[in-house]
Order: structure tokens, then sequence, then C-alpha cells
């Protein structure tokens, strides 16, 4: 009764009956449950759900408030359950046939744990587990944070020593909210008992899925509402998670070495040395496995960079690993062309909706380089609009502050404009009437598109008869297997993708409608090992994988809860006007602003340096791989918690220089 958010929601009312009479009837109505226990507190404030028990025959029983763990072993162990269903007081349009169906896996034998929440395909509020009491006894035992002993399963679903299955829905409706914590949520569950409890007949899944499509106004009443809200505010009523010191001998020995040979001590600039608070942050990365990666001292990190966002399944991935390794024995690379360029083509045409024709190129540069000069030579024309990023090449790089050596004709040929202002691409069609050859543009690079703008970029683009070229080499295989002209349904007539696309192997492609791509045979494209087989081997098992795997999925539900725990973490320390998560959930940036709203790279250097001596290795952005578990999530957003509390006592304090051990991170460009 005491629910911080909706206190009073356990026996709130529901169409003439409390909310708790229509979870337990529901939960009566299931075939698979021989027994139906409330499990409620010894708190005065619970004297009321005890009483609601009493008077309707429901059997109650009371432990502690806070040790919600204890509170459901004792009522199990009472109870002398061999199985046990849990499902949540605050899920009033709980589907009988759903916990059926979680229990019929869970009986057919071979695990300790079987839910429908480890990858969520259900409405949020159809949350069913089921686990053998010896499962929960384990817990009970062996549970020692805090969060741990407040959320009954989270021990059991993190840990590595439990036999876990997850049953899922044939459609991902995870987006659906059906749960109630907040007074939307409790409105929304009453319209659908208005509506759907008149008929008299028992309703369940179905039933409301149908009223939502007649009337799928309904869905805006809570559709705001953040999953999980109470876990990580949970999170952040916990002790900080305390740091360990980072031995970095050995890499600092290599960065000496290093700027002897190597300008910039990198051959990427994203990846070096300035990208990370010197002398606090490794320097040498020597392996990685699945999401964690070792530094060269032997220090283990949660990797969040990803290589930059081309491992999307993870390190070392073993179908990947495999095929690469059966090819490497037939040779790398050859004098003729090998057959899997064109297996690893009719792929990328079967999913990318622009797709009919493909090259192939070793990375992101080559593929924006090529479509550009394709579209010059299709239109005869020389000016390009571009937005976003697209590489290192001249016709680009000649926008940004790193544009020495770049000849000012070159530098003058393209120009950028701004996302999401519509106006900004107008005025260079106005400017340069008759000479635009192609616009090209990151779909979405961190902040999403307003309704409408990615269409209004295609219709203005080809009412000029210039080429539209989407940059998918971060979107690709990543917000959707098709990318995000997939995601969006707009399609462009040229699209270039690459990292994600082989899992950590160097390719890159340029797709599209074969009325452009046949300009290939005009143009001058061509690369000694754009051919090469261990990267096409590598494309083709990666996008196998990601069809069988469902990875998309993963990826935007791990990267959802990183997002949310963040902010919401943010928010409880404080300092959530100076940083937030933004973006799409499978490829986010933490941003960073100082009291004047500027950015501030002093506190990313100060919050990436808490991560680091937490086992995170931050840089900025979050990309999510298929190997990022749930377990990583917890211990990252805790390692979060506790840097975020740093942060917010350095701001207070005025001392946040004072607190950093090496010196800050730079910037690598700005645009010109």
């Amino acid at each position: 009764m005491g629910a911080t958010r909706l206190p009073g929601k356990a026996l709130a009312e529901i169409s003439d009956h409390p909310m708790l009479w229509h979870v337990v009837n529901r939960v009566r109505m299931a075939r698979s449950v021989d027994r139906v226990t409330v499990a409620t507190s010894t708190e005065s404030g619970d004297d009321a759900i005890a009483a609601f028990c009493k008077l309707n025959g429901i059997d109650c029983f009371r432990g502690s408030e806070t040790d919600v763990l204890d509170r459901f072993y004792r009522a199990a162990d009472k109870a002398r359950a061999d199985v046990v269903v849990r499902v949540t007081a605050d899920c009033p349009l709980i589907d009988p046939e759903v916990i059926d169906k979680v229990v019929g896996v869970y009986l057919e034998g071979g695990y300790d744990y079987v839910t429908n929440t480890l990858r969520c395909t259900y409405p949020d509020g159809l949350d069913v587990e089921v686990f053998s009491f010896r499962t929960l006894e384990r817990a009970w035992q062996e549970a020692h944070f805090p969060t741990d002993r407040e959320h009954v399963t989270n021990y059991i679903r993190i840990s590595d020593s439990f036999r876990k299955r997850n049953v899922e829905n044939h459609v991902n409706l995870s987006a659906l909210r059906w749960t109630v914590d907040e007074q939307v949520d409790l409105d929304f569950v009453r319209a659908v008992y208005a509506r759907l409890a008149a008929e008299r007949q028992p309703f369940g899944l179905q039933e409301v899925l149908r009223l939502l499509e007649e009337e799928p106004m309904l869905m805006r009443i809570n559709n705001k509402v953040i999953r999980n809200e109470g876990f990580y505010r949970s999170l952040a009523q916990e002790a900080p998670m305390p740091p360990h010191a980072l031995k970095l001998d050995r890499s600092n020995q290599l960065k000496v070495m290093a700027e002897r040979l190597i300008p910039s001590c990198t051959q990427t600039f994203s990846k070096g040395p300035t990208q990370f608070i010197q002398g606090a942050a490794p320097v040498f990365l020597a392996r990685g496995e699945g999401s964690h990666v070792w530094d060269v001292d032997g220090n283990e990190y949660i990797d969040y960079p990803m290589a930059l966002g081309p491992i999307i399944l993870g390190h070392n991935y073993p179908a990947v690993t495999e095929a690469v390794a059966r090819q490497m024995k037939d040779g790398t690379t050859f004098s003729l062309p090998h057959p899997l360029e064109i297996e690893a083509a009719q792929m990328l045409v079967d999913i990318i909706p622009c797709a009919e024709m493909v090259r192939f190129g070793k990375n992101g540069s080559d593929a924006t380089s090529g479509a550009v000069r394709v579209a010059r030579a299709y239109t005869g024309r020389d000016i390009i609009a571009c937005c976003g990023y697209h590489g290192w090449q001249d016709w680009f790089i000649g926008t940004t502050t790193r544009n020495k050596g770049v000849p000012k004709p070159v530098r003058e040929l393209t120009i950028p404009f701004e996302y999401n202002d519509i106006s900004s691409l107008e005025r260079i069609f106005t400017e340069y009437s008759g000479k635009v050859a192609a616009v090209i543009m990151e779909p979405i690079g961190v902040t999403e598109p307003r309704e409408g703008f990615l269409r209004e970029v295609q219709e203005l683009t080809r009412r000029e008869n210039a080429l539209l070229i989407f940059d998918e080499i971060v979107t690709g295989f990543r917000i959707a297997l098709g990318g995000a002209q997939e995601y969006f349904n707009v399609t462009p007539d040229l699209a270039c993708f690459g990292k994600a696309m082989a899992n950590g192997y160097p390719v890159a492609a340029v797709v599209g409608r074969r009325e452009f791509m046949e300009f290939f045979d005009e143009i001058f494209f061509s690369f000694t090992f754009g051919g090469e087989v261990l990267s096409l081997a590598a494309t083709v098992a990666t996008i196998r994988e990601m069809k069988e795997r469902n990875v998309i999925g993963h990826l935007w539900e791990q990267g959802q809860r990183l997002k949310d725990g963040y902010n919401i973490l943010a928010r409880e320390s404080g300092v959530d006007r100076n940083t937030k998560c933004i973006g799409l959930a499978p490829h986010t940036l933490i941003t960073f602003n100082d009291e004047n709203g500027s950015e501030s790279l002093i506190l990313k250097s100060l919050f990436q340096q808490e991560c680091l001596k937490r086992g995170v290795l931050f840089s900025g952005s979050q990309n999510i791989c298929f190997s990022h578990s749930n377990a990583d999530v917890e211990h990252t957003l805790r390692a979060y918690r506790a840097a975020l509390e740093i942060v917010s006592e350095a701001m207070k304090s005025g001392k946040i220089m004072e607190k950093l051990e090496g010196q800050p991170v730079l910037s690598v460009f700005r645009r010109a």
C-alpha cells in the first residue's frame, strides 16, 4: 500500500473491484496454478491488504517490507511449493493463457527459471516467472545487493549459474504498457476494463489488442512512463560501487614507443589517447571476448565503444570466427572474383529496401566516396549537400576543422545543411540551382528526425533531380536489419553500409537502384582487397546470425535499459540538467554540459575516469552488441550510479579539475 509512485494502488478500484481482486482471479483462471498466495508486508499500512484477503478467502502471507526476496521465500516455504509462479500484483491485465504457456515450458524440464521477461516481447504487465523452490532458496541464500533483495528474481536473472529459458511472443509487443505504477497507468487500465468488462466475458491479451486497434488513442494515456523505473531508483539508493585501482604500466610504456613511431599514436582518431583521460585510462587493448575486453595490463572492462560500432554480435563470436577460419584454409584473396561476393551481395539485396545491386569496399569512407562519385557521374553536377559525418576523404573532411591539405576548390564543392531543418537544404538548392548532384546524410545520428523530415528531404531531392544517399555506416544492421531506411520507411537512391556488417571484419558496401549502380561501370571504384573473402565470409555469417537470432530485438531492449537507467540515475543524482543519454536504444550517446549549456569535456572526463575504475570502457557512445548480458547492463548501471555521484559532488564543490587524475578528453574536430 506504500508504493511511492502510486500509494494504495494494490486496492485501487477498477471496474467495481480492487486491483488485487482482479489479479488474484485472473491468476486463479490459469489451469497450471494450484494455489494463490498474496505475499504482503508486516507494516501497518498493509493491514488493509491482509483484511481484504481474509474477507475474500485469499491465502495471505506477511513478511519484510524491504527484503521482498525473504518475504517471497518464506511464503513459498510455508506453502510447501515445489514450483513457484511469480506474478506482481500491479498487473490487472495478466492473461491466464500466458501464465499457462510459461509454466508449460518450465514443466517440459531442464530449466531452473523460465520467464517471458529475459527478452520482453509481451506487453509490460503480462510478466510471468516460473522457478523451482530450490532455485528460490539459492537466491535467498546467495543474494546480497539491496536491489537483489528488493526485486525477488534479479539475482537469478543475472547469474550464470542457473539454467534459464525465455518464452517469446510471435510478435514483439514490448512497447505496450499494461502494468500499474503511475496514475496514468491506472487510468489506462480503468479505460480498458470499462470497455471490455461490460461484456461479462473473460478477456485477455487478444481482446485487449483488438480494443487498442479499434481505439489507438488509449495507448497515449500512459505511453510516456518508463519501464522498470522502480528498479533503477533502487539502484540509486544502493551504496556506490567502490573503485579498483588500474594497473597501466604496460599501456604507458607502449604509448611512449608509439609516440616515436605512429603519428597521434593511433590509426583512428576516435580510438586514440586524446579520447580518454590520459594517465588514468588504458591506451592499448590486447583481446576481447563477447562484450568484454582486456587491456595490455590485464584489466577487464565491459566494452561499449565496440570498436566504434563494428562489433554487433560480440568479440570473437563463434559463428563468425568459425566461418572465417574455414575460409582461411582456402585462401584470403584471389586473382579472380570469388562466389562469396555473389552470396554476400544477394543477402544485402534481400534485406535492404533500396538495394538492387552492390559494390564492396573496405571502410565507410570508400563507400561514401564511391556513392558521391556515382552521383556526380550520373547527374553531371558537382555540388554535394551533406549532413552528418561521412569519412576522411577530401570531398567531406574539407567541411571540418581537420581540413588541412584539402584544396579550397574541393572544399567549396561540399555544403553542409542542418539536420531537422529542411529550409537549410532548400537554401542550398536555391543558391546552387541546377548544380547539386546529391544529398548525402546520416538518416539519424543521435537526434531523432522530426516527423516527416526524412520524407521532405527525399521529396525535395527528387524534385531537384539530385540523388539521395543515406550514409548507413552506423545505422545499418543496428537499428534494423535493413538500416534506418527500413526503420523509418524512407528509401534513398543509394546507401552506404559498413561497420556492423561483418562483426568487426573490414568491409563496406554501396547499394542502390540499378539505374544508378550501373554507373560503377563508368567511374573508377576498384580495390585490390575489395573482394577479400575473409571479410565476406564474416559478412555472410554475421547477417545469417542476425536473421536467425533476433539480434536487433536484443540491441533495442538492452540499449533501452541502459538509456532509461542512466537518465533516472542522473535525475536521482541531481545532475540531469548537465548530462543525458540520448538517441535510439541500439546506439546512444551520453552528453555532458556545463551550467551554461555548453559541452563539457571536463565532466565527461571525470565520469569516464570513474567508469574505468569500475570496469566499464566508456568513450561517450553506447554501442550495444548481442553479447551484452543482463549482468553486464546491471554492472554498468551500478558503475554509472557511482560515477554520477562523484560528478555531482565535484560540481557542488566546484572542484571538478581537482578530481581528475590525468589530462582531460579532447575533441577530434568540429564543423568548419
